[in-house]
């Protein structure tokens, strides 16, 4: 895979995970409702945990992963500049 794909994966996977936030899968379940393969998933869904976009309970094949919803702050300030 090249990276491109590799970031599509990614992409596709995140969005999955934020349409179905309830959703708990394993990586063969998820390669299923992407019709991707698991060897090109593996590496995707680790980095996905990294960034904490994912949390994984157990390992190998048996390993779930799920979505970790953001946390926003309603008390954001936004100030633009105006030149």
């Amino acid at each position: 895979m090249t990276e491109e794909d590799t970031w599509q994966l990614q992409m596709e996977c995140t969005r999955f995970f934020q349409n179905n936030p309830y959703s708990i899968e394993t990586a063969e379940g998820i390669s299923l409702r992407l019709g991707r393969k698991t060897e090109h998933l593996d590496p995707v869904l680790c980095r996905l945990v990294s960034l904490a976009i994912l949390e994984k309970t157990g390992n190998g094949s048996r390993s779930i992963y799920r979505y970790i919803e953001p946390h926003y702050s309603e008390d954001l300030d936004v100030q633009w500049n105006v030149i």
